[in-house]
């Protein structure tokens, strides 16, 4: 039986502590709205969408009316959509299948070239890296101090050899949101007057940079336009939206070819082989539809909430830092550094006080220090003492208070143990 919660103490009296999940930028909650509809096709509808009779028809009509939402979501067509298992599986077809589709057409490893980042999520970074074990040249965007991604520094970077630029849209540590219509500008320009065909020695003439950026902490609070944004490729995920967990997507522009990294039935125009997952692709649809109907009021709602906490931990603990751009910032993302202390034991404190966040990304177990802060330079102890509070569509102001009174109190509690 439930039996409340009192405010005035912060006592949940159906679990105990008081509890606030800030850690919504590694996974959101599923929405009550996604998970009825998703039950419908786990039950009475089960079936095989590569199937011809009535059963599988029915799935597959499910799974192309849910292409067409989320085609719809990014102004894009329903045949420019691939489902995928993740986001990090999306991130990987992009990057991989541009150049195994270029290798295949006769392009040398040694003659193709790939711009990123050092800041990116790491399902761009690996691939990237066994890419260049292969012999592609690959070149590191620098970001400032704030984060963003140093234009001229593209634009010096691109070459006639580069096949690929893939650069993340909003970067899931720091929130920092990223200019990507401006980039596409840069690239444009590129093709456009600095550079003409080149052909290789293989034979094969170069064509235009691909852009692919992985957007998946975006949908929930900026619009994704891909008429404006001006890129090729687009990754997004289903558990950054309030979606199912196990589904993905990959925005593939019209005239881009990629080769497929897994193979067998051919499904998803030949790109993501495997029984689709009807019930996550219909669930995916439906938290892109709800993100779009609620995307103004809960962007303007958190960054109320966002702006209150990181001025109180700023003023309420000497020496705090805010990581990250304070403007081009997602309204949901708080990441701090603060002097002296051990951020994973701050966070199992803070855990202890029924609060959930993170240090850093959470798919850095083995890392000691936040690779992103690192690139942003300062001070040496940033990139080990940040954590992240990533707010969301069930955080409130006297949630927001209850973080702020408990973080203060824990730090303080460090301090004095040192």
């Amino acid at each position: 039986m439930f039996l409340g919660f009192c405010k005035k103490c912060d006592y949940d009296y159906n679990g105990g502590m008081k509890q606030v999940y800030l850690d919504n930028a590694s996974i959101t909650p599923t929405d009550k709205r996604v998970l009825r509809v998703m039950k419908k096709y786990y039950g009475a509808e089960y079936g095989n969408p590569s199937s011809i009779h009535s059963v599988g028809v029915k799935a597959k009509i499910v799974v192309e009316e849910a292409r067409k939402k989320c085609a719809h979501f990014l102004r894009a067509h329903a045949d420019e959509i691939i489902f995928t298992a993740s986001g990090t599986e999306a991130n990987v077809l992009a990057i991989e299948g541009t150049v195994r589709k270029l290798f295949e057409s006769g392009r040398a490893y040694d003659d193709m070239h790939i711009i990123t980042s050092r800041v990116e999520h790491q399902s761009i970074l690996e691939p990237v890296a066994y890419l260049a074990r292969l012999g592609v040249q690959v070149d590191y965007v620098g970001v400032d101090q704030m984060g963003l991604f140093d234009l001229v520094d593209l634009k010096n970077k691109l070459r006639p050899e580069t096949v690929l630029v893939s650069l993340m849209m909003v970067n899931n540590e720091i929130g920092a949101i990223q200019p990507i219509r401006e980039i596409a500008k840069v690239i444009r320009r590129f093709c456009t007057h600095d550079s003409g065909p080149t052909t290789f020695e293989s034979g094969i003439l170069n064509p235009k940079p691909i852009l692919h950026t992985d957007a998946s902490q975006a949908p929930l609070y900026l619009e994704l336009d891909t008429n404006i944004l001006g890129v090729d490729m687009i990754t997004l995920d289903g558990h950054k939206v309030y979606g199912p967990k196990g589904i993905g997507m990959l925005y593939i522009k019209r005239g881009e070819e990629l080769a497929p990294i897994i193979s067998g039935g051919g499904q998803e125009s030949g790109l993501r082989s495997g029984t689709e997952n009807v019930p996550a692709i219909a669930g995916l649809a439906v938290a892109f539809e709800i993100a779009e109907k609620e995307r103004g009021k809960e962007s303007a709602r958190l960054t109320i909430l966002r702006e209150l906490a990181i001025s109180n931990i700023i003023s309420e603990i000497p020496g705090a830092v805010l990581n990250g751009d304070k403007i081009h910032r997602l309204s949901n993302n708080i990441n701090i550094s603060i002097p002296n202390i051990d951020a994973e034991f701050l966070v199992l404190q803070l855990d202890a006080r029924g609060i959930s966040c993170s240090t850093k990304s959470s798919c850095l177990k083995d890392e000691s220090e936040s690779y992103v802060i690192r690139e942003l330079g300062g001070e040496h102890w940033r990139a080990k003492n940040s954590i992240r509070l990533s707010i969301g569509r069930k955080t409130t102001k006297s949630d927001v208070e209850y973080v702020v009174k408990e973080l203060v109190k824990a730090v303080r509690k460090q301090n004095i143990k040192k």
